[in-house]
Order: C-alpha cells, then sequence, then structure tokens
C-alpha cells in the first residue's frame, strides 16, 4: 500500500508538471507570432520615420488581437470556484496524514504532528490540497532519515498550520507570483511553483503562506480563516 501511495503522489506531481508545461508550450505560441510582428513593425518605423502611421495602426491591430487571445485563454483555463465545504481541523489532518504518512515511510522520512490538532473549521477544499501539496513537498525534500512536523498555531478566527521542513531552502524568488529569478535551479523552480501555486489557493480564500528559515529547518505557514466545527 505504501509504494500505491507513493506511486499516485508521483503521478500528481507528473501531472502538474506536464499542465504547466501545456500552458508554458501554449502562451509561448499564443504571443510568438504577435511580438515578433510588433518588434518588427517597431524596428520599420525606426528605420523610415514616414513610415510610423501604417506601422503604428499594425502594431496596434497585433496588441488587439493578442489581448483578446489572452482574455480567451484566461477564460478556458479559468475553472468555477467549488463549493465551500466546511470541515474540522482534526478530521482534515487526520485524513491528511492517513495519505502522506505512508508517503514519508516509503521514503525514509518521518511526518510527525505535535500535539492534538485543536478544534474548529476551515474550507476544506482549499486546506486539504493545500495541507496535501505541501506534505508532498516536503517529502520530496526533506533527507532520508529526517523529521517534518506539523504544529498548530489557532487563534479566534485564523488557524496557522506550521511545517517544519528540514534542509528545504527557502525561495529567493516571491512566493506571492510567479514571477522566476533570471537564474534558478529547475528543482527549486518546481518548488517555487508548488508555494506559489498554494498561495494563490489561501489567498483566495482570505488565507495566506510563509515560508521562514529557522536555523536547520524552514517553516512553511499555512494560514487560513477558521470557524467554529
Amino acid at each position: 500500500m505504501d509504494s500505491r501511495l507513493a506511486l499516485l503522489d508521483q503521478l500528481r506531481n507528473t501531472e502538474r508538471r506536464a499542465a504547466i508545461s501545456r500552458v508554458a508550450s501554449v502562451i509561448a505560441h499564443l504571443i510568438g507570432t504577435p511580438l515578433h510582428v510588433i518588434a518588427g513593425r517597431a524596428a520599420l518605423i525606426r528605420s523610415n520615420p514616414d513610415s510610423a502611421v501604417e506601422n503604428s495602426r499594425r502594431i496596434e491591430e497585433q496588441v488587439e488581437r493578442l489581448a483578446l487571445r489572452i482574455r480567451n485563454l484566461i477564460g478556458y483555463l479559468t475553472s468555477p470556484e467549488p463549493e465551500a465545504e466546511p470541515r474540522s481541523v482534526p478530521e482534515l489532518v487526520k485524513e491528511a496524514l492517513s495519505l502522506y504518512e505512508p508517503i514519508a515511510a516509503h521514503s525514509a522520512i518521518e511526518l510527525k504532528c505535535l500535539g492534538q490538532p485543536p478544534e474548529g473549521a476551515v474550507e476544506g477544499n482549499a486546506a486539504m490540497v493545500v495541507l496535501t501539496s505541501l506534505f508532498s513537498l516536503a517529502v520530496r525534500v526533506a533527507p532520508q532519515n529526517g523529521t517534518v512536523t506539523l504544529s498548530f498555531q489557532p487563534s479566534d478566527s485564523t488557524m496557522v498550520f506550521v511545517l517544519s521542513v528540514p534542509g528545504f531552502p527557502v525561495p529567493i524568488a516571491p512566493i506571492d507570483r510567479l514571477d522566476p529569478p533570471e537564474s534558478v535551479e529547475r528543482t527549486r523552480a518546481e518548488h517555487l511553483q508548488v508555494l506559489s501555486v498554494c498561495h494563490a489557493i489561501a489567498r483566495r480564500g482570505g488565507g495566506r503562506l510563509d515560508v521562514v528559515a529557522q536555523g536547520a529547518f524552514t517553516e512553511i505557514r499555512f494560514e487560513c480563516p477558521c470557524g467554529t466545527a
């Protein structure tokens, strides 16, 4: 069973990478030709100012065409919001751990919960996606025989899940947008992608995601609104 769950997690990550690659390919194809035409027309204006009116018109056409194609792509890729499904924090954590403790053990990593999950309710779909995505990332990053811990910092209105991951480098690029640095290793780029998506999901639900260095560990703090169960 552990190997099957590990395979499912691997397939989940492979599917994510394939989806990102496909979107990147579509964007490259969508903007490539219009940008090439715009650059060419701008060069003609620079070399022959008398052609500015006609070439400016062609540039404007390409910009309008590009804007329309981008709006269509955004509409095509934007999924409807799922209905809210409040779930108790103890139930959510129990289910997430039951999925990823065997996967962690298969990779010789201990995934441990510190203390009992506090009472309260969070939006179940978003919280489960973020939590399991962070577990998956932590298991892939932590060294063998390392320990990844989950702890909690509840308040009256929010719940903060704190994941402590050994050996995880803090991203050098901001995670609140997919704006990668000029040079980044592909492995770290994938880490940034996961964190950026999790941050977007958390923010959409009124929460946030932060990554903070704490000595030999890195804390990934997932904060989300919390109510009564």
